[in-house]
Formats: C-alpha cells, sequence, structure tokens
C-alpha cells in the first residue's frame, strides 16, 4: 500500500508510536482487517476515501489482524472489520461489521468533530454563557465558509433571538433541513420567532378592551394572545387562541391553532398546560 500523510500500515511495533501517541495530536482509527475477510474489502476503501477526503481530520491505521494476534486479543477484536478511534492514548468510540459510507460518515461526524464543528462547539460554549455578541461572531465565520453548517445555523437563531433580533432570524430557519426543521429543537426555535417579534405588542389593557368590546374581532384576540405569551401569560393565551378557533368557520387552517400548537412546541410536551389544552383543541375541532 503506498503511504500518504494519513494512510498507515501499523504492527506490533509501531502501534505504540504511530497509535498510542500519536492519537495525542490528531484521532487515529485503527482498521483491523484481513486479506481473506469480504466484509474488509468492501469498508476498506470507504475509510480510506474518508480519510483521503477529510486529510488531517483523522489518521487511519491498518492492522492486519492475522499478522497481529496479540493486538487483535488485547482490543477485544472478536470479529473483523472492527473500527475503533483512539484519542489519547485511549479507545474513544468503535464499529464492527462494513457500515456503508452514509453509516460511516455519520459515525465519524459523531465521533470526529471537524473544525468547523469545533468552532461551532465553542460558539456554543460562549453563548451557554451569555456572550452572544462573540457566539455570534464565531457562528458567522463557521456560516461564511460552510452556509448549511446546521448547529452553527441554531446557535445563531439562539444568538438573534436572545440579542431582541427575531426578524434576522427568520433567513437563518429557513435554511435548515426539514428534518431538523420539524424537530423538538427547530419547533421551539421556530415559536419563539413567532412570538418574539413581527407585530407590535399593544397594551394588554388596551387589547382585552378591544376583545370585550367586540368579541368577534379575530384579529384583537390573536393579538391580545401573542401579548399574553410574551408577558409569559401561557393560559391565558391559550385560551384566546381557543376562542379564536371556535369562531372560525374554518378551525384546521385557524390562525389561532397554528399559534396554539406553536405555544405547545415552546412550552415543550411534558408541561402541564400542554397536557391540559390539548384535549380542549381536540374537543372543538373534533365535536
Amino acid at each position: 500500500m503506498k503511504k500518504i500523510a494519513w494512510l498507515i500500515d501499523v504492527d506490533q511495533s509501531s502501534f505504540d508510536r504511530d497509535v498510542l501517541e500519536r492519537s495525542s495530536d490528531v484521532p487515529v482509527l485503527v482498521d483491523f482487517w484481513a486479506p481473506w475477510c469480504a466484509p474488509c474489502r468492501t469498508l476498506g476503501p470507504i475509510l480510506e476515501k474518508l480519510v483521503r477526503e477529510t486529510e488531517g481530520r483523522f489518521v487511519l491505521a491498518k492492522i492486519d489482524s492475522d499478522k497481529n494476534p496479540e493486538l487483535s486479543r488485547e482490543y477485544g477484536v472478536r470479529t473483523i472489520p472492527s473500527v475503533k478511534l483512539f484519542v489519547d492514548g485511549e479507545v474513544e468510540d468503535e464499529f464492527a461489521g462494513a457500515l456503508s459510507e452514509p453509516a460511516v460518515r455519520q459515525f465519524l461526524d459523531r465521533a470526529i468533530p471537524s473544525p468547523l464543528d469545533r468552532l461551532a462547539q465553542q460558539a456554543g460554549i460562549l453563548a451557554d454563557q451569555g456572550a452572544w455578541g462573540k457566539a455570534g461572531e464565531i457562528f458567522t465565520q463557521v456560516l461564511e465558509q460552510n452556509p448549511t453548517h446546521v448547529l452553527s445555523l441554531l446557535g445563531m437563531i439562539r444568538v438573534l433571538l436572545n440579542s431582541n433580533r427575531a426578524a434576522d432570524a427568520h433567513p437563518y430557519f429557513a435554511r435548515l433541513p426539514i428534518k431538523t426543521a420539524e424537530s423538538t429543537e427547530g419547533k421551539l426555535l421556530r415559536a419563539r420567532i413567532a412570538f418574539s417579534g413581527g407585530r407590535e405588542t399593544e397594551n394588554l389593557e388596551e387589547l382585552q378592551e378591544k376583545v370585550a368590546a367586540a368579541p368577534g374581532n379575530l384579529a384583537a384576540r390573536m393579538a391580545l394572545g401573542h401579548g399574553l405569551v410574551k408577558s409569559d401569560r401561557h393560559a391565558e393565551a391559550m385560551d384566546q387562541f381557543l376562542e379564536v378557533i371556535r369562531r372560525d368557520k374554518n378551525a384546521q387552517e385557524s390562525a389561532g391553532r397554528k399559534a396554539l400548537l406553536q405555544v405547545f412546541d415552546l412550552l415543550g410536551p411534558t408541561h402541564p398546560l400542554v397536557g391540559e389544552y390539548r384535549p380542549k383543541l381536540s374537543a372543538i375541532l373534533f365535536s
């Protein structure tokens, strides 16, 4: 095998230097294989392709298990191919069998963060500490290099929401993959965007007076509901949205229904109010 910087053959004599010691500087992915193993011949080219694509992200060390039985025994290799990720001299993660290329990519993404992933993780730590400005700078830096970096898109949305810039969060949310946008976190962020900006918040007392004077004024009820959500008066807000649904001839597509579901997303599926108001919504829709 032609050796390149990130693809090496390793045996018993070079294992300590090329795997254990080197893994202190860069993750080392060890592939235990054998020439007679058909699944190894399937997995090997995938690993070699990926190490070339991501030069510098990890080292791929190939170990012929037949020629190095001591290493196989020491690291509990019972089936081949067997792949083990070493970090700082220890096995950090592993898998066995000939995974598909997408599955191997998923393993690498989880086990070996890319440089952009590491930057985004640093920004996330800053955001958790309330350093929104610095976090936003780093998320922006990542997104300039990869406009679809999901972790940074999510982080940037959080930064903007916590900086009272909900309107600026819309374009970032629109770039999220559908699966992410429809995840629990995605729905929470979408709900926060919906209730953080857009309409000007009128005085709640004035809105309540408008609704009392004209109970059929659904626009006023919606405005009141939004204002109540912003004031963390969620039960009162949901009562307003329920009333909009009752009075809307097209209840299934009602703006009130959409807003109520967004409150559910905002509170989370285990919140007591969600458990209380879901049956109330069903009773209106299916009565």
